[in-house]
C-alpha cells in the first residue's frame, strides 16, 4: 500500500486516482475554488490567504463566510444539485480539516496538504485524518 492508502484506507474501497504531483504552493481550500497559486487557510500567523472580511478562525462559521465571499452558500440536500458547483467541507469535532470540489463527473477533487491532487468519492477521505463531510456548499450563480 502506498502512503495515501495508509492515511486514507477508504480510498482503496471507494476508488481514487492521482491527478497531479506534490506541490507546496497551494492547499485543499485553494484547490476547492480552483486556485493553485496560493495557500488558503485562516492561520493565526497570517501566512495563508484568507478573505480580509472574515475572522481568521478554524471554525465552520469562518469557512462558510470565507466561501460566501466567492458566492457559495450551504445547501440542505446536495443530492438534488447535479450539475451545480459544489464544495464539501470535512470536519473533526466541529473543526474544519479539509475542503474538496465536485467535478462534472460527480467525483470530487482534493489537494492533500502539500501532497498530490486526487480524484475520489466523498467517503474516500472520511476517517481519522479529516473526519467526515460536515457541510456542502453550492456556488450561487
Amino acid at each position: 500500500m502506498n502512503p495515501l492508502e495508509i492515511a486514507f484506507p477508504n480510498l482503496l474501497a471507494t476508488g481514487y486516482r492521482i491527478t497531479s504531483p506534490t506541490d507546496p504552493f497551494y492547499n485543499c481550500a485553494a484547490w476547492a475554488v480552483a486556485e493553485s497559486d496560493r495557500w488558503w487557510w485562516p492561520d493565526s500567523m497570517e501566512v495563508g490567504y484568507w478573505p480580509a472580511s472574515v475572522p481568521r478562525e478554524e471554525t465552520m462559521d469562518a469557512f462558510i463566510k470565507a466561501f460566501a465571499t466567492l458566492g457559495f452558500a450551504p445547501v440542505a440536500n446536495p443530492l438534488t444539485l447535479a450539475g451545480k458547483s459544489l464544495v464539501a467541507l470535512y470536519a473533526k469535532a466541529g473543526v474544519p480539516t479539509h475542503v474538496c470540489r465536485q467535478l462534472p463527473s460527480g467525483f470530487w477533487t482534493s489537494k492533500l496538504g502539500i501532497a498530490e491532487d486526487i480524484e475520489h468519492t466523498l467517503d474516500g477521505l472520511s476517517g481519522a485524518i479529516y473526519g467526515t463531510v460536515a457541510l456542502i456548499l453550492e456556488r450561487i450563480e
